[in-house]
């Protein structure tokens, strides 16, 4: 469907008050449209300074037209008739290519060119003192590296910041395309990295804008960019897709309403163009692909914060591990090993706790056949025996720093004239928690 209505617009920017209403600027005059009833009223101005309009954003809000310098920040309202400078700005030319949006009646932006970077805060416009204030974010959020000549999209109270370019670092001299997907919060006031690009556009390449994204023109096919959902759709250009009006210097005019699009379209070879109306649904057809919009690498996905967890946590896995450690005790073939100091042990004095560790009582005849000598006597056997248990029991009590004797003798129960020996149960204590390593 083809409206009659020729478009004679000369402003770039077209601001959207609510729903209903849709604003132009032709020559002096602000053009109100009702979508609904498409009544229209004009609100005529004087430009009595005499500025480029060209150079300039409307906003409205509150019933109220702002025109925003698009390069600084001047900043010129409709009052009695009169497009007058209200701000107390300096002329800075810092803010080039920003990206101007409007939250809860405040009038903010982010991003801009000038003197060789970029502007990476958001700033607004304080209207009790008619000038341009930082906006307070909140510290612990990602700090992002700014943008200019990108697209915004805002929905409820996210914003996203997606494609144009930045100044290269290394060549202050020269554009770079912007990758970074950045969401700014109004409720957390907080900067999120959300990845980066997997194809670069800006805002000279927008068609139109609708309540789920944006659709972008990509040489024979157009874009549609939905950054909730974090995808782009491509499409093969229809006839009158390749009719579009584009301007590699200018933002269109379309605008979106009804679950349509208007656009506006060449329709002759005079560069004339009209008004094209067309649902949505039918707008999109002849799909090509479809695929992220943006993608994150392992390293990306981790902020500063995110670091600081992680490094936290793992310090304290080494930590608990270390202790875990120092608190072990390793019995191998050659020692003991207790709070990470090796203490050397022969290999009859690791048999004899072995037998100890394994068996409830140890009998005086099992210990002999680990500590006997064959060529001596019964009772010169057993005064090494008991030799033997002497110094074993001095260096664990020492290794173990314990006030008694680890090993003790006792009589048998079965028969009195029998010995038995066995760990003291303080010591069985320290003995469950060995680790065994002797094969």
């Amino acid at each position: 469907m083809i409206l009659s209505l020729k478009i004679l617009f000369i402003t770039v920017f077209i601001q959207l008050s609510n729903i209903e209403f849709r604003y132009t600027v032709e020559e002096n005059n602000i053009k109100k449209e009702n979508l609904n009833s498409l009544e229209t009223e004009l609100i005529p101005f004087q430009n009595i300074d005499g500025i480029n309009l060209d150079s300039y954003e409307l906003v409205v809000k509150n019933k109220e037209y702002y025109f925003i310098n698009n390069a600084s920040g001047l900043v010129y309202k409709v009052q009695d008739d009169d497009l007058t400078r209200v701000d107390n700005s300096i002329d800075n030319r810092l803010l080039k290519d920003s990206y101007i949006f409007h939250h809860n009646d405040t009038i903010f932006r982010y991003g801009g060119y000038g003197f060789w970077s970029q502007r990476d805060f958001i700033i607004y416009y304080d209207e009790i003192i008619n000038e341009w204030e930082i906006y307070n974010t909140n510290i612990n959020s990602y700090s992002p590296k700014g943008s200019y000549k990108g697209v915004y999209f805002k929905d409820k109270n996210d914003v996203y910041f997606i494609g144009g370019q930045r100044v290269d670092e290394k060549n202050k001299l020269e554009s770079i395309d912007n990758q970074d997907v950045v969401k700014f919060n109004f409720e957390t006031k907080s900067f999120e990295y959300l990845g980066k690009l997997n194809f670069n556009f800006d805002v000279y390449t927008l068609i139109v804008k609708d309540n789920e994204g944006f659709v972008i023109n990509n040489g024979s096919q157009i874009a549609y960019i939905k950054p909730i959902e974090n995808k782009v759709l491509f499409f093969n250009k229809t006839p009158i897709q390749l009719n579009l009006k584009l301007d590699q210097n200018k933002v269109t005019n379309n605008y979106f309403f009804n679950e349509s699009y208007f656009l506006e379209v060449f329709s002759n070879q005079d560069f004339k163009t009209n008004l094209f109306k067309i649902s949505k649904s039918d707008f999109f057809r002849n799909k090509v692909e479809e695929s992220e919009l943006y993608g994150r690498s392992i390293e990306d996905s981790i902020n500063f914060s995110t670091l600081f967890i992680i490094i936290t946590f793992i310090i304290l896995i080494l930590f608990v591990f270390d202790r875990y450690r120092f608190s072990k005790i390793i019995l191998s073939k050659h020692g003991i090993i207790y709070k990470r100091v090796f203490n050397r042990l022969d290999k009859k004095e690791i048999d004899v706790i072995i037998e100890l560790i394994n068996n409830d009582v140890v009998a005086t005849k099992s210990i002999l056949n680990i500590v006997e000598n064959p060529n001596l006597s019964y009772p010169h056997n057993i005064k090494i025996k008991d030799q033997f248990l002497r110094e074993l029991n001095l260096k664990l009590s020492t290794i173990f720093n314990t006030n008694y004797n680890p090993i003790i003798v006792r009589k048998s129960k079965t028969d009195a004239r029998i010995k038995e020996y066995c760990f003291i149960d303080a010591f069985n204590r320290i003995v469950k928690r060995f680790s065994i390593n002797v094969y």
